[in-house]
């Protein structure tokens, strides 16, 4: 029985390593390669609808860029996430949040 308890803990804190971000300056590095001028990370947050995948938001001549990178930025994706349940477009909200800003 304690056994499974160990196990079982295990599996819950390599779970939760698994889950943790990417480091803003990783991020930062990544995105340069492709955005070869000044920017600010301004956001860096998990989507809760797609476990492993970070929005990122960066400022390019103060305005908002959404990005999105997986855990280890090790890919950055660019282009529009949409819900297929609600038709709702995720990255056009987001960019909608900073603009107001």
């Amino acid at each position: 029985m304690f056994k499974k308890f160990v196990v079982l803990g295990l599996m819950a804190f390599s779970l939760a390593a698994c889950s943790k971000p990417p480091a803003k300056e990783q991020v930062q590095a990544a995105v340069k390669k492709f955005i070869p001028v000044n920017f600010e990370v301004l956001q860096l947050s998990e989507l809760k609808e797609i476990p492993g995948l970070y929005e990122v938001v960066i400022s390019v001549n103060q305005q908002p860029v959404v990005l999105y990178v997986d855990k280890k930025a090790k890919y950055v994706l660019s282009g529009n996430v949409m819900s297929v349940e609600n038709k709702a477009n995720l990255t056009l909200e987001t960019q909608k949040k900073f603009q107001k800003k």
